[in-house]
């Protein structure tokens, strides 16, 4: 006599009445996914110079070439406009006085960042009263030229100002 297997739940120990199919997406899910169903890639045609699309694929190329030679042109006429106006010496037009900008921060207690030939640095209530103190305080003629130059020159400059106004200045 063959033995006849009955097939037990393992959480509960009660017979089972089929088995859960592998593909299984959840209780309830209607969902059919057999093995043979599987989604094919899409290959890619590769394109042979011979045919007519490829004909057609390479006179959209050319168009497209031909009008970003057009564009280039035209942004070639842009550059020369901006070449133009660099060599228009606007910098001497647009320095402005680091002094008044220096009287302003002491005016408005507020830190500003002050222009230099070589970039631009943030100067503080402090460093700005403590230069106009000693640009004030200053009598020949020569030296407060001397002093304004080197406020509009470099930053190496204008900090070395800031450390002799540090020092002329007495701490009250």
């Amino acid at each position: 006599m063959t033995a006849k297997w009955k097939e037990v739940s393992a959480y509960t120990g009660r017979p089972m009445d089929e088995d859960a199919p592998t593909n299984f997406g959840g209780q309830g899910s209607n969902i059919s996914m057999p093995p043979d169903a599987a989604m094919s890639k899409k290959k890619k045609k590769l394109l042979d110079a011979r045919t007519k699309e490829y004909k057609a694929h390479q006179a959209r190329l050319e168009r497209a070439r031909a009008r970003r030679l057009e564009n280039r042109k035209a942004s070639q006429f842009s550059k020369k406009i901006q070449e133009n106006i660099m060599d228009f010496n606007r910098e001497s037009l647009l320095t402005e006085d680091n002094l008044k900008v220096l009287r302003s921060i002491v005016k408005s207690k507020q830190n500003k960042p002050v222009k230099m030939k070589d970039g631009s640095m943030k100067v503080d209530l402090f460093t700005a009263s403590a230069i106009t103190k000693v640009y004030d305080a200053i009598k020949q003629q020569y030296n407060k030229e001397k002093f304004d130059r080197m406020l509009n020159g470099s930053k190496a400059q204008f900090m070395k100002i800031a450390d002799f106004a540090m020092s002329q200045v007495k701490m009250r």
